[in-house]
């Protein structure tokens, strides 16, 4: 149902449910972390209108833990080098926040 088109070399190292909030609105839908992005597929209002947003890990300035309600440790902050902010709501922030860590170190 979420799905994406990767890279012919690329792999994904991590999937999971998520909820993204960026401008307003929040999507239901999936992260990927591959070997060079993350990456969200959710769906806007119905299954026909698919959103997807990506940012290559080279391209990620700031990873930061955050809190739902600033009491459940469950959102993934990510500030792009273009100071976009996309927020994720995962289960398993620590360890979304330590594969990302270590697979953009691998990039890098």
């Amino acid at each position: 149902m979420y799905t994406f088109p990767l890279e012919s070399d690329e792999l994904i190292k991590k999937k999971c449910l998520a909820s993204y909030a960026s401008n307003r609105e929040v999507l239901n839908g999936a992260l990927y972390l591959t070997d060079q992005r993350l990456v969200f597929v959710g769906y806007a209002l119905s299954i026909t209108n698919k959103y997807m947003d990506e940012v290559p890990l080279t391209h990620i300035k700031e990873l930061l833990p955050e809190k739902t309600f600033f009491v459940i440790p469950n959102v993934l902050k990510v500030v792009t080098i273009k100071d976009k902010v996309l927020k994720f709501v995962v289960e398993g922030r620590n360890e979304w926040l330590e594969a990302i860590n270590r697979q953009m170190t691998i990039v890098n």
